[in-house]
């Protein structure tokens, strides 16, 4: 699957976003992976996982926002997903 395929099937689409929402988002990402570290201290391993998974999303939406790409609302988690498994052959 490459990017226009994504495009075409309204998973994600061309946006030009600001340094601002790209900081945002590396921001969030920053103050998530903080908060799980500290869940995964207290040995709350669920809500570690969950935290944890939202830095991950946050830092990926940040590269897509650097790319010229934006996930669409609906299922937006699975093309950043989709988008950060396989971004070796869609950004080089």
């Amino acid at each position: 699957m490459t990017i226009e395929d994504l495009v075409k099937e309204g998973k994600i689409r061309h946006f030009q976003a600001t340094e601002a929402e790209i900081k945002r988002s590396l921001e969030i990402a920053h103050r998530d992976l903080a908060q799980a570290q500290k869940l995964f201290q207290e040995k709350s391993l669920d809500w570690c996982f969950v935290v944890a998974y939202n830095a991950v999303l946050q830092t990926s939406r940040a590269y897509m926002f650097s790319q010229g790409y934006r996930p669409r609302e609906k299922d937006g988690h699975k093309a950043v997903g989709i988008i950060s498994e396989k971004e070796a052959c869609f950004f080089r």
